[in-house]
């Protein structure tokens, strides 16, 4: 039999329409956030993503956290045979939830006034919201402390937040806890190197390193405060002096603010202030991090709905994804909890 052309207009599925635009706010929120330098699938990346439950059914997923070798090995010619070593994994759950949220136009006459392109525009804020909202609960996840948005009336968190470990908290100034920080305790390049010398204490349960290039490299996020302090210790100005990051290539470099013993550190206005210092002195939730600090997992795919409201005179879009944040933590003796791969480092955080 003959083919038989079909005459008409090409048209596109609306369903294909409504999965790329989708597709297209969710991977542009998730591009646009603070931590898409720090994201990836392997276990090198500070932010871990886990795509298993996006091609199945539910809710939870287990992520294994590989610990280091402790034996000794055989020397010589001895025998290694039946003296192989185990490897010790231990594991962090993570949890689905779904998060939605949604634009309505005025109405026609509205739109009337202006020629922009409202779909793109509905992409553009629900995009920048799913970037702040990323960021934001990855801040809280680490750190301990309740985003912005969970203040308002109704909000509900799609995970759970956890106190740092006690052994993952270094505070400023020598003090025993975040209650006792004054002004006086600023962020400097001692405790840089105090962070780091904390994370790698206990090698079985080192904060592990991300490799670049064959270098050991950690990163440290902290607020414009503590940066505008930070850029006030000598040490820190002659160390950038000497170093060269603007021809690095890895995403983990770009934007830093300068490199100090193996740590690039970055600066970002997303980073928790509280008022729970010495007579509610202002203190900053910075972020030392390394390898697996924090888990995402990504549900089904994003959903794009449009829905039209008063006969058709208005219209609304939501955007709709299953998702789970976990920091993600481990019982190296089966008893006492650890945070996986980050330390709280906090300082003074006092306005100008």
């Amino acid at each position: 039999m003959a083919y038989q052309p079909t005459f008409g207009n090409t048209t596109i599925d609306p369903a294909l329409i409504l999965k790329a635009w989708a597709k297209s706010t969710w991977d542009f929120g998730k591009k646009e956030s603070y931590f898409s330098k720090f994201m990836g699938h392997g276990r090198d990346s500070i932010i871990q993503i886990q795509e298993d439950l996006s091609r199945g059914k539910g809710t939870s997923i287990e992520v294994s956290l590989l610990m280091p070798l402790n034996g000794a090995g055989v020397i010589e010619d001895k025998t290694l045979e039946g003296k192989e070593e185990k490897m010790n994994y231990r594991s962090c759950t993570v949890y689905l939830s779904r998060v939605r949220n949604a634009v309505k136009l005025a109405g026609r006459f509205e739109e009337q006034k202006t020629q922009e392109k409202m779909r793109s525009d509905m992409r553009k804020v629900l995009s920048a919201w799913l970037a702040r909202y990323f960021d934001l609960s990855i801040f809280a996840v680490l750190t301990g402390t309740n985003p912005p948005f969970a203040s308002l009336a109704g909000a509900e968190l799609p995970y759970t937040i956890e106190a740092p470990t006690a052994d993952r908290i270094l505070y400023a100034g020598g003090k025993t806890s975040e209650g006792a920080i004054t002004a006086a305790d600023v962020f400097d390049t001692t405790l840089i190197g105090k962070a780091r010398r904390m994370a790698q204490e206990d090698e079985l349960t080192a904060v592990q390193p991300i490799r670049i290039d064959g270098r050991e490299t950690y990163v440290m996020v902290i607020d414009p405060y503590q940066a505008r302090d930070l850029r006030r210790d000598p040490k820190w100005l002659e160390a950038q002096e000497h170093a060269n990051i603007r021809g690095e290539k890895n995403p983990i470099f770009s934007g830093a603010m300068g490199i100090y013993e193996g740590v690039v550190i970055h600066e970002c206005l997303r980073v928790p202030r509280t008022e729970t210092g010495a007579s509610n002195a202002k203190v900053g939730h910075a972020l030392f991090l390394g390898a697996q600090a924090c888990i995402l997992a990504e549900g089904t795919a994003p959903r794009w709905e449009e829905e039209t409201f008063d006969y058709g005179n208005q219209v609304g879009v939501s955007i709709d994804r299953m998702f789970g944040l976990k920091k993600a933590q481990f019982k190296y003796d089966g008893t006492n909890l650890t945070d996986f791969g980050c330390i709280n480092v906090l300082t003074s955080s006092v306005d100008d």
